[in-house]
């Protein structure tokens, strides 16, 4: 490559293809636009177009093991639970006792659900 050059970063305070803006600047040596190329700068005005209209996909970590949730449920989560186990919500009611309502109607058909041991054979 012949020093100095230019790199092209999209997007910039200047015109370029269809629907694009872009940056430049000049660089004088090997050092300078290696320096440049890692802070997100390119060789071409047509590379720069090309990574800002088609950005690489972001990296995804995997986790292996469950996150803990410790926060305590939202409101939304409990209506949604309310709805699931069919209970009727009153507007009007806190979160606590939203919450504790959920406890009851959840203990209530776990109650419901348990053989009864009185009427073993």
């Amino acid at each position: 490559m012949n020093f100095p050059t230019i790199v092209y970063r999209c997007p910039g305070p200047h015109f370029g293809p269809p629907g694009t803006t872009y940056q430049s600047i000049g660089v004088a040596d090997q050092a300078a636009l290696d320096k440049a190329l890692g802070e997100g700068w390119h060789a071409s005005l047509s590379e720069a177009v090309d990574v800002f209209l088609n950005p690489a996909p972001a990296r995804v970590a995997i986790v292996s093991e469950p996150l803990e949730d410790d926060a305590p449920p939202t409101r939304d989560e409990m209506l949604a639970k309310a709805a699931e186990i069919g209970l009727a919500v009153d507007r009007r009611w806190s979160d606590k006792t939203l919450a504790n309502k959920i406890i009851e109607a959840l203990e209530a058909a776990e109650a419901a659900s348990a053989p009864d041991p009185e009427a073993a054979p």
